[in-house]
């Protein structure tokens, strides 16, 4: 737990913060400020073309560039013991920008009126507090149709019971500029939230109560973490290019972290 301290402290001395938030209330920081480009931070693994770049940024000087692909991961994820001692609550916030135009998509198949695409920006992989069986909780999701609308979702992929959530209308846009996204999640109360830019999309929001799993199944703790972007569904060539920044946990809400003057080369 010392090593992951420090490596936070250093994180945070190089990103700037938000002054309401202290070094105490940070759970993970990365700013990916001292990853070295073309590579991954240290202490995470890497799942498909994705990379530390210094061309484009949202604070610092690097972000991390998910490269296109049609379709499939491309994200970093952190486990471990570091991630274990989160527990059950924490509040995370990540930038994200996505290249423009957006990708097109295939012809939608037979009986459905457009194509759509699920795609997962954060997720973690625990066990149910219910059924004590393999999940992935999709913490911060999305599902993009072929007129360019986007849903935000709360998903809950289990191993052999399906797949669960909730999702907003699809009135939202992929847009160049940095977006702030922010999610909560209380394994005690059974509790979601979801904030997009500041204002939170109420429509995803889950509040169960003590004890009370069902169509929600937040964990105790998470085995891991993962950051980045996958696409379930095939976009037509080449895909999705996103960038990441500014990725952080902490105790309480983080809130947003202000830019340099400078944005990106």
């Amino acid at each position: 737990m010392l090593c992951c301290l420090l490596a936070v402290a250093a994180v945070a001395a190089e990103t700037p913060a938000n002054p309401a938030a202290t070094l105490a209330q940070l759970l993970l920081a990365e700013g990916f400020e001292g990853a070295p480009v073309g590579g991954i931070p240290k202490g995470y693994t890497k799942d498909g073309p994705v990379r530390v770049v210094d061309d484009v940024f949202h604070s610092g000087h690097k972000s991390l560039r998910i490269d296109a692909a049609v379709k499939g991961p491309r994200r970093v994820t952190k486990s471990g013991p570091d991630i274990a001692a989160i527990g059950g609550e924490h509040w995370g916030r990540l930038y994200f920008r996505v290249d423009q135009p957006v990708p097109t998509l295939p012809d939608p198949p037979e009986g459905r009126r457009v194509s759509s695409v699920h795609i997962t920006f954060v997720s973690g992989k625990a066990l149910s507090p219910q059924f004590n069986d393999p999940i992935e909780t999709r913490l911060m999701g999305t599902s993009f149709n072929g007129a360019g609308d986007v849903q935000y979702l709360y998903n809950v992929q289990t191993a052999k019971r399906g797949e669960f959530g909730a999702s907003t209308t699809p009135r939202f846009r992929f847009g160049p500029e940095w977006t702030l996204a922010e999610w909560h999640v209380d394994s005690a109360t059974q509790t979601y939230q979801f904030f997009l830019n500041g204002d939170e999309l109420k429509e995803i929001a889950v509040s169960k109560g003590a004890g009370k799993f069902e169509r929600a199944e937040i964990p105790t703790a998470f085995q891991s973490l993962s950051f980045g972007f996958i696409n379930y569904q095939p976009t037509q060539t080449p895909g999705f290019t996103v960038w990441i920044d500014d990725v952080a946990l902490g105790r309480t809400r983080l809130g947003p972290t202000a830019p340099p003057a400078v944005r990106s080369k």
